[in-house]
């Protein structure tokens, strides 16, 4: 939301300037009118487009998820203390060890002392992920932020987890695989284009698996720099204008939708357990449905009378289990628990699903380098073994 700065006097006379965030400037007016305050000016400021950190002017470059872990566990920590926001960031801008997250908590508390909130103050400073600060955001709404931190502090956990048994799984069949691209390019760059020479020479008829090769041969031996380059700067220019290519792997998408439903089913549960209406609940958890529109649908049929259940079947996005589920939590007067299992539930089911394919990839990749490197030899050594028989005759 905007900020506005508004000259005011109290009730007392004391002339002050005040600093609040609003949807607009009525509804500021209106806030400040309810509070006794006698308005004298009011004027929406501007926000920086860029800041500095430690000297450099940031190019809102993401904090790691390493980082985003710590900044949530440290300051859910912290406030649970029952320190006050601005004591907790400059308490962490003291001590933290941590050359990135420094400079972060100094802008946090300087934009926080001016009158933003937390979740406003990380939007800006841009180096934070959009559903961490949704998340601050309706901890901040419903009074629950340290719990909420925490929660997300939980889910990043599980993520970086998830990211490094995928990494350690792909490892070995990823080198394998570019070791195999190179042994592939230099056969067909040096090797084959001698060996295809001597049966050429001959004058005897090549079977039709030689001319591809040749022909695959030849096409990488002109135009393999050129297509390097090419990809390279298109890579480049992709990576510096953040530019991400239009394609959508369909067999990942069951992994993506469960990990949406984690994040929304856990949001949800954690805000239920704080004592939220559901309602209020999911009007919070929007900024975390990568499907826009999905939860206002949901809302809007719960205010019409229909159980939370019956909300989800009508909208038709969530899964027949997931609704099932709902249901059942109802039935047994324990919704927030049964939300929170649900989201649990849905995080597993995704890094199953994740690991499930990296597993695959490793002998995805060995049949692929093999189908590769025996089309080759079959292709050199068929016209070689004609060439014997014949010699032989």
């Amino acid at each position: 939301m905007p900020l506005y700065r508004a000259d005011v006097y109290t009730h007392t006379g004391e002339k002050k300037q005040l600093r609040r965030e609003a949807a607009g400037e009525n509804e500021l007016l209106r806030e400040l009118m309810a509070q006794q305050y006698t308005i004298l000016a009011i004027k929406e400021e501007t926000p920086k487009k860029r800041w500095t950190l430690g000297g450099k002017t940031n190019t809102a470059k993401k904090l790691t998820l390493s980082e985003q872990h710590l900044y949530c566990t440290t300051l859910s920590s912290f406030m649970k203390s029952g320190l006050s926001m601005t004591e907790v960031l400059r308490l962490l801008q003291k001590q933290t060890r941590d050359k990135n997250l420094r400079p972060v908590y100094t802008q946090l508390r300087e934009s926080v002392e001016s009158g933003r909130s937390l979740a406003a103050s990380m939007s800006a400073l841009g180096v934070f992920r959009d559903s961490l600060v949704g998340m601050v955001e309706s901890g901040e709404k419903s009074a629950s932020l340290a719990d909420i931190l925490e929660k997300a502090g939980e889910l990043i956990s599980n993520e970086i987890s998830l990211r490094r048994k995928i990494q350690s799984s792909l490892t070995y069949p990823i080198l394998m695989l570019f070791v195999g691209i190179g042994v592939v390019i230099f056969l067909l760059s040096f090797v084959v284009p001698k060996l295809t020479a001597l049966v050429v020479e001959s004058g005897a008829q090549l079977p039709l698996i030689t001319r591809i090769l040749i022909a695959v041969s030849d096409a990488v031996r002109v135009g393999f720099f050129p297509v390097l380059a090419t990809i390279i700067v298109i890579a480049y220019f992709m990576r510096t204008h953040k530019v991400k290519l239009p394609i959508k792997f369909h067999f990942f998408k069951d992994v993506r939708d469960n990990m949406s439903f984690a994040l929304i089913f856990s949001q949800t549960g954690t805000l239920l357990k704080a004592g939220m209406p559901l309602v209020q609940a999911l009007k919070l958890t929007e900024p975390l449905d990568p499907v826009k529109g999905r939860l206002p649908a949901v809302e809007e049929h719960i205010r019409q009378g229909y159980r939370f259940s019956q909300a989800l079947e009508k909208e038709g996005s969530f899964p027949e289990e997931i609704v099932t589920i709902i249901r059942v939590g109802e039935s047994g007067s324990n919704l927030p628990d049964s939300t929170l299992r649900l989201g649990a539930s849905c995080w597993d089911y995704a890094q199953t699903s994740m690991q499930k394919w990296a597993t695959l990839a490793e002998p995805a990749i060995i049949l692929l380098m093999g189908v590769m490197v025996g089309f080759v030899v079959v292709a050199v050594l068929l016209p070689i073994f004609d060439l014997s028989s014949l010699a032989g005759q």
